[in-house]
């Protein structure tokens, strides 16, 4: 797992072994090389960027070459994605498209294609358009047809030009149908995204697709430009005109799914008629279909009824996907009827037999279609309505399918009764009302439904591979349903863990259908604990059953189980018979089952099996970086298998011993760090925890100073001139306030942690959380003893013994033993008040708390060992010093741009395109720029205070396509050397603002007067910024500043 991960990343730069460097450089060094090009490419470290303008790059002789170089973009655009690069090589495109051949022009209209998200980026619009816009008027149609094409894929670019709307026109008609096709997918691109084209293009769209000479496949084409015109209701209505017309028209089957799917997407483009759309479908596809598992249903919609007169299959499938597409769109707008005549349309006729025309498969697929369409309506809570009505079709729909003999129709109308049945929970808790009898009956199906057919699904073991893949599939699908009903429905969680425990017995079981079954009881022992505890004898004996040839072939599955057995002794010490069982597999298993095994011990709190898993690794592997890493978990888990609970030592002991390992680790972990695998939360994480039990150790000293250092004859003076009886109680005091201090100053920084992990999964923020409010809680705990109420420090903050006691185990993840543990220390605490004297029984009383606390093995988030998904943010500050400094002249004012890039991927690297696919994404960059003015050396002598205050600037940033930038105008009054400084945070859509950085300086040396040898050549040719920093680890809740400029003085 590491090793790949660092390898990944290692192999997505752009060349092999090339050094990071900022945009500017790249480009100065193209230039150069495009001038001083000789034999030391090969000897460069660019060697690769000069490549693509160098003489063997666009101005080599050889086409192949140019190809070479031109192919080479999208990679360079991705690596140095600023506006200064990308301007640059976007004219030389357009150079080589307006005077090289059309196979050039063909790899030039692919770079843009692939570079759509940078196109944006181009600063001299004009002249890029001018020189692709001239290759219209060759003579050539193939030049005009790729010209075409270029312009259309540069449509978001320039939406509104005229010239290139009245170039595609005139296209239209030309008699080069290579010429026509191109302008056909230019005019679709323009209609997409210009609110102009679609106006003044649809007479001339229609009256092409209604003239006789159009060739039908154009005709098609042209068609489904209409979809796009909906930036205005009047081309909008009068788009919905001409394709009704069209569609009594040309009835046949490509122009009907054509026309049909076109309505689709401008009724679900407008929403204003995508009730009309539905009725217009179910009028046009009579949905017959013969299957003998279904009861015919007598419907009598007479409107609907008398339509349904279409009988095409291919018709009625691609009816049935755009009613899809309107159920996803707009679920809520489908009315009873509607559900009615669908229902009706796909249960067939008890005499309707199989035809040569309409086969069964495709009918099989029409009906497995229409229950998608069902299941899409599900997303809205109206689908309530269609289930709990007297007689509903709807429920005897899925009364008949959910018994059905084929297992799509079964799994398919799982999934609809199932996210119906989630739908009347959350109904159920918004009204605090009971769950109704047809709701429970619902439920009941589904369970049923669940056990049939993971039943079936298991027992087919004889399958070919091809269709045992589609097996697994459906039975990974039957299984997270039956997770998300039991989530719903927390009483349903002993059921399903019982019914997959007899699917784990069967002797008959795949590996892999074994595992997936392994994987859904670990699901549900993430948020219920006491479920997975009933069936702990039967995982016990699933794993001792295991022979070791069968380890080997099945460690994935193993690991899951005891994963699982980690997950039900939360809050409890393994028993020796678990332990046993767990030793004997660790001794014939291989090292990345140790590995995995360890990682899990730790993340559920059980050290001594991580200290058995990880004793002799670190010896076994080849990287001295992997090998660092896993000494540091060693020692990790030996420090906290040493705080666990021994009567042969000391609770003093136990921590210094352990904190010393700390130490070690923390150290071990920066010598694992490198470049390429950052481990700076894992090192932040593991110094809070050695910085805790260090705390943790001076407060148990200071316990003991109580009865070993009595107050000095003095102390009463002391206490008397403080205005502070208990001061004479002697050092005591003073070291418990410090221990008070120590705490919430760790507090603070587990906040400061937790606001730096952005890309954190939400389990590893709560780990943090936890930590911080048990910080907390010790702080106030020690501040009611050793503090009075009527000190001007006493906080009496009663929130952090109350954070934790409001949490359960569904909310806690992997934290649930640390919950449990301050539950456990907030009622012993609460027994201590605040008095105007110690009392050793309430010193005894802390002592007692914390020892629970101490000896509560420590729980690792997720994020410690596994990031599943990674922000990147890079920044570019322009001007840029020559020198050691900017020059500026005194009274005027310095012009200061941030340019910005940020990346998002996941675990492995691919680009999270989808909110739903990421914890969080950030929605805005705040950009917080700030001037320290240079110190005064009179300033001892002066009583003037504006003028050492400093000057912040704060601005948020919307990305566009990823990229971003700000511009500051900096007043600088004082002469001397002025520190800048750009800090860069994200804003999420939530509006909490996580500390992410990177940051960039930048020195400006402020002249009094120009004949102070001011360096004129560096302030006029301001060069660009160095892109800097990887940052996106962590997050924690903050205040959102207001959004534009705050200025403060």
């Amino acid at each position: 797992c590491i090793d790949t991960k660092m390898r990944s990343n290692a192999e997505n730069g752009f060349g092999l072994g090339e050094p990071e460097m900022d945009a500017n450089t790249a480009l100065t060094d193209l230039d150069k090389g495009m001038v001083v090009w000789n034999c030391h490419y090969f000897q460069h470290p660019f060697g690769s960027l000069y490549n693509l303008f160098g003489n063997i790059g666009l101005r080599s002789n050889k086409i192949g070459d140019q190809c070479e170089a031109i192919v080479r973009f999208p990679a360079l655009f991705e690596r140095y994605p600023f506006p200064i690069l990308i301007n640059s090589a976007f004219l030389k495109l357009a150079d080589v498209f307006r005077t090289g051949s059309n196979f050039l022009r063909l790899w030039v209209l692919r770079v843009c294609l692939q570079s759509e998200s940078h196109l944006q980026k181009i600063l001299n619009v004009d002249e890029f358009v001018r020189r692709i816009f001239s290759v219209i008027h060759a003579n050539d149609p193939i030049a005009r047809a790729l010209t075409l094409r270029t312009l259309g894929s540069l449509s978001a670019l320039i939406p509104e030009r005229k010239p290139v709307h009245h170039s595609i026109r005139v296209a239209l008609d030309s008699h080069d149908r290579v010429e026509v096709s191109a302008a056909i997918y230019a005019a679709a691109c323009f209609a997409k995204r210009s609110k102009t084209f679609g106006t003044t293009m649809c007479t001339k769209i229609s009256s092409m697709v209604k003239r006789l000479s159009t060739p039908l496949d154009l005709k098609l084409r042209l068609i489904c430009i209409f979809q796009y015109m909906h930036h205005d209701v009047g081309t909008a209505s009068m788009v919905r005109k001409n394709c009704q017309e069209l569609l009594v028209n040309y009835p046949s089957e490509e122009f009907m799914t054509t026309i049909l799917h076109t309505l689709t997407q401008l009724a679900a483009a407008t929403i204003t008629d995508l009730t009309e759309q539905v009725n217009k479908f179910l009028m046009k596809a009579r949905l017959q279909q013969y299957n003998e598992n279904y009861l015919c249903l007598s419907l009598s919609v007479s409107f609907l009824l008398s339509h349904l007169d279409d009988s095409r299959a291919k018709v009625k499938l691609s009816i049935l996907n755009d009613l899809k597409c309107l159920g996803e769109k707009g679920g809520h707008l489908w009315e009873a009827s509607h559900i009615s005549a669908l229902i009706s349309s796909i249960i067939p006729a008890e005499n309707r037999m199989e035809t040569d025309e309409e086969p069964v498969n495709l009918h099989n697929e029409i009906v497995y279609t229409a229950l998608d369409v069902i299941s899409s309506i599900t997303s809205s809570s109206a689908i309530l309505q269609f289930i709990y009505t007297a007689d509903s079709p709807l429920w005897k729909l899925l009364e008949s399918s959910i018994e059905s003999s084929d297992m799509l129709v079964a799994l398919k109308a799982i999934e609809i009764s199932t996210f119906i049945a989630l739908h009347s929970f959350i109904w159920m808790n918004r009204k605090s009302a009971g769950a109704p009898t047809s709701s429970l009956n619902l439920v009941e199906m589904a369970k049923s439904g669940i056990e049939s057919l993971a039943n079936t699904i298991c027992a087919l073991e004889t399958a070919e591979d091809k269709e045992k893949e589609e097996l697994l599939k459906d039975l990974e699908k039957c299984l997270s349903y039956g997770v998300v009903l039991c989530k719903a429905e927390p009483s349903l969680c002993g059921w399903f863990c019982s019914a997959m425990i007899k699917q784990i017995n069967r002797n008959t079981l795949s590996v892999k259908s074994r595992n997936l079954v392994c994987q859904a009881i670990g699901s549900i022992g993430s948020f219920s604990q006491d479920a997975i505890q009933k069936v702990m004898p039967d995982i016990l004996s699933v794993l001792l059953r295991f022979e070791k040839s069968a380890l080997k072939e099945e460690n994935s599955t193993v690991a899951v189980l005891i994963a699982i057995i980690f997950q039900a002794h939360q809050g409890f010490s393994l028993s020796n018979k678990v332990s046993q069982v767990i030793n004997n597999i660790m001794s014939s298993s291989c090292m990345w089952f140790a590995y995995r095994l360890s990682r899990n011990a730790l993340r559920y709190g059980q050290p001594n099996i991580a200290t058995i898993a990880l004793n002799a690794m670190p010896e076994t592997v080849s990287s001295e970086n992997f090998h660092f890493w896993l000494s540091s978990l060693q020692l990790i888990a030996q420090a906290e298998k040493l705080l666990s609970k021994d009567e042969s030592k000391t609770i003093h002991l136990r921590l210094m011993s352990a904190g010393s390992s700390y130490v070690q680790a923390v150290n071990t972990l920066k010598a694992a760090s490198c470049p390429l695998w950052s481990l700076q939360f894992q090192i932040e994480f593991v110094r809070l925890r050695s910085e805790m039990l260090a705390a943790f150790t001076n407060f148990l000293t200071s316990c003991n100073a109580v009865k070993l250092s009595p107050p000095p004859a003095i102390a009463q003076s002391i206490a008397l001139a403080a205005r502070d009886d208990l001061l004479k109680y002697g050092r005591v005091v003073t070291q418990m306030r410090k221990s008070v201090r120590d705490f919430q100053l760790i507090s603070d920084m587990y906040g400061r942690l937790y606001q730096t992990a952005f890309d954190a999964d939400n389990t590893s923020l709560l780990n943090i959380q936890i930590l911080q409010q048990m910080c907390l809680m010790v702080s106030r705990a020690i501040e009611k003893v050793v503090v009075s109420k009527d000190h001007p420090s006493f906080s009496g903050d009663e929130s952090p013994f109350t954070f934790c006691t409001r949490m359960n185990y569904i909310e806690a993840g992997n934290s649930w033993s640390l919950i449990l543990a301050c539950k456990k220390a907030a009622e012993i605490m609460r027994t201590t008040t605040s008095s105007q004297r110690i009392i050793p029984e309430q010193i005894m009383i802390l002592r007692e708390a914390f020892g629970v606390l101490i000896e509560t093995p420590l729980a690792y988030p997720r994020f410690f060992f596994q990031t599943l998904q990674n922000t990147r943010t890079k920044i570019a500050v322009s001007p840029q010093p020559r020198g050691d400094s900017v020059p500026v002249l005194l009274g005027s004012n310095l012009a200061l741009k941030i340019e910005g890039v940020l990346q998002q991927s996941g675990n492995q690297g691919a680009k999270i395109s989808n909110m739903r696919t990421s914890f969080r994404r950030p929605k805005a960059i705040r950009i917080t720029v700030t001037s320290a003015p240079p110190p005064n050396p009179r300033g001892h002598m002066m009583d003037v205070k504006a003028h050492q205050e400093q000057l912040q600037l704060v601005k948020d940033i919307v990305p566009h396509r990823n990229f971003f930038q700000a511009q500051f105008l900096l007043s600088l009054t004082l002469p001397g050397v002025t520190n800048v400084t750009v800090d860069t945070s994200l804003v999420d859509y939530e509006g909490r603002i996580w500390m992410t950085g990177p940051r960039a300086s930048l020195a400006v040396r402020v002249y009094e007067d120009i004949k102070q040898n001011v360096p004129t050549t560096a302030a006029a040719v301001p060069r660009q910024g160095t892109p800097t920093g990887i940052s996106s680890h962590m997050p924690v809740p903050g205040t959102s500043a207001p959004t534009g400029m705050i200025q403060r003085f």
